[in-house]
């Protein structure tokens, strides 16, 4: 079987691992989602909109059938007008434009669904697509999501085999520029690649993902694998397994968790739409509009954190209180996503709020840095320096000196609790005691 080494990834690569913005970025996080188009507002009216006029003549036959599309979908799904226009304020809010672009977002979204569309399938469980794909309830996002004009995606067509692989290399030669590739899973690099074949030709997929990525009009990596190796990349990584942007020269959009969310796909690729390139990312291939804070700081139980209370044992009181998770795992304090405002499960819920504790899945090594998982953080190999930085200066040599900041912190605010609480103690015992005195002399 050889070493399991084999090709390495391409050099001249820095390694990102810490989200510093990029060069052409703010340090101060107040990015303007509209920079690639114009610095006059009207101009960038313009140009929006002729972009979108563009684009509605090339996929819609008439205008018709472009202003009875997202409706039919959408009423095949039991959501109404009035739902779509909902999602689009939310999430023209959630890509930081002015509420003048709320019509242009739902012209965006309407296109989406017609965009020429790859997923590759990589070294992963597919529970990207599972989780699209599988609720019984479907969110906006995800509607979209399964209306895209999928001309390659192995888990839902229909040709098999030279027919499937026929689709695809149809679809980069007719579309070059324009399509958008979405890959879901990391990329074996060990034995040329060999470690995994897809297809007919039996052609690895360290080559497809090369040949496809050349000729897209945007890239995006969807889960921890497919940004940064995820568990396939974790030690001892047999098959040499790496991320998306370390097999490609291209610019890669990382849109990192366990799963992914679709409303963070589908904004950026709507943001794409709008602008014809790429949002503006951190220096670990992330949006900024979806990665650049904290799930510790927009949490629901900062408070508790704040207030030292905590959860020590599952099922304990405090976990019926709902209290902060810190001491049973939770590597909120350690990650970037927005988890806690866009939810999962119908826009429902996410990990803290079900009772579990983050697990840290769209930082990079999160499997090898974050584990184990239901443990104290100090049981952790976590090695960060800074725990109150902000996205710009959080570094993925992750936490040292951050897990003794945030334990420290744990134990002050638990300390003076206590404190707090002893002198209330004694304050009422010394009442009582001179209440006692005053009936005594009565």
């Amino acid at each position: 079987m050889g070493n399991g080494k084999g090709k390495q990834p391409l050099k001249n690569k820095k390694d990102n691992s810490s989200p510093i913005l990029n060069k052409d970025s703010k340090s101060n996080l107040k990015w303007d989602p509209l920079r690639n188009i114009a610095d006059d507002p009207d101009e960038v009216l313009r140009k929006t909109d002729e972009r979108l006029d563009n684009l509605e003549k090339e996929y819609f036959n008439d205008e018709k059938d472009k202003s009875d599309n997202i409706g039919n979908i959408f009423g095949l799904h039991g959501l109404t007008r009035r739902d779509f226009i909902k999602w689009t304020s939310l999430v023209t809010s959630a890509l930081m434009l002015p509420y003048i672009f709320k019509p242009r977002v739902a012209r965006a979204a309407n296109i989406l669904t017609r965009t020429p569309f790859i997923w590759l399938e990589m070294s992963d469980c597919m529970g990207n697509t599972e989780a699209f794909l599988r609720t019984a309830h479907p969110t906006p996002a995800e509607i979209i999501l399964s209306y895209v004009s999928v001309n390659y995606m192995e888990s839902i067509m229909a040709p098999a085999g030279y027919q499937a692989e026929a689709r695809m290399v149809e679809t980069v030669k007719k579309y070059k520029g324009k399509y958008i590739l979405v890959v879901e899973g990391a990329i074996p690099m060990g034995l040329d690649g060999k470690y995994l074949t897809i297809g007919a030709k039996g052609k690895s997929g360290l080559k497809i993902t090369q040949e496809v990525s050349k000729n897209a009009g945007v890239i995006i990596a969807a889960g921890n694998c497919a940004s940064y190796g995820g568990i396939p990349a974790a030690n001892p990584n047999p098959t040499s397994a790496v991320g998306l942007s370390s097999v490609t020269d291209r610019k890669v959009i990382n849109i990192p968790a366990c799963p992914v969310n679709a409303v963070n796909l589908v904004g950026t690729l709507i943001e794409y739409v709008l602008i014809g390139k790429p949002p503006q990312l951190d220096s670990i291939g992330r949006p900024l509009w979806a990665y650049s804070e904290r799930l510790h700081d927009t949490c629901y139980r900062r408070a508790h954190f704040e207030a030292g209370e905590y959860v020590k044992n599952w099922g304990d009181d405090g976990a019926k209180k709902q209290y902060c998770l810190y001491m049973m795992g939770c590597k909120g304090p350690f990650t970037w996503n927005n988890c806690t405002v866009v939810e999962y499960n119908q826009d429902l819920s996410f990990p803290m709020r079900a009772g579990h504790g983050c697990i840290g899945c769209s930082q990079p090594k999160f499997w090898d840095r974050m584990t184990p998982f239901e443990e104290p953080n100090e049981s952790a190999k976590i090695t960060l320096p800074m725990v109150e930085a902000t996205a710009d200066e959080f570094g993925a040599a992750l936490f040292g000196a951050a897990g003794a900041g945030i334990a420290a912190h744990a134990i002050y605010t638990g300390v003076k609790k206590k404190r707090e609480k002893k002198k209330i103690s004694k304050n009422e015992k010394n009442n009582s005691e001179k209440d006692k005195s005053k009936d005594d002399k009565k």
